[in-house]
């Protein structure tokens, strides 16, 4: 995969997420992206400090599943 597709795809990322917190599912299906490829694309994300999940939502199966979203100017510069 080229730098240009990952590129444009975080930045689909992050006009997602200025909606409010998604899921990673619900991103990749709003994107139409596989879920591998945007769990790596939020990992990327996150290790840049641009997202961050600070709580979970809980599945159908009663699991945890992280709730990502955008991180605030406030928060990057702390």
């Amino acid at each position: 995969m080229t730098d240009l597709i990952v590129t444009r795809d975080m930045a689909r990322v992050l006009d997602c997420l200025r909606d409010g917190p998604s899921t990673c599912r619900e991103i990749a299906g709003a994107l139409r992206l596989t879920r591998t490829h945007t769990n790596a694309l939020l990992v990327e994300l996150a290790r840049k400090q641009a997202v961050h999940s600070p709580r979970c939502a809980i599945n159908a199966k009663g699991g945890n599943v992280n709730l990502w979203e955008l991180k605030t100017r406030k928060e990057v510069a702390i």
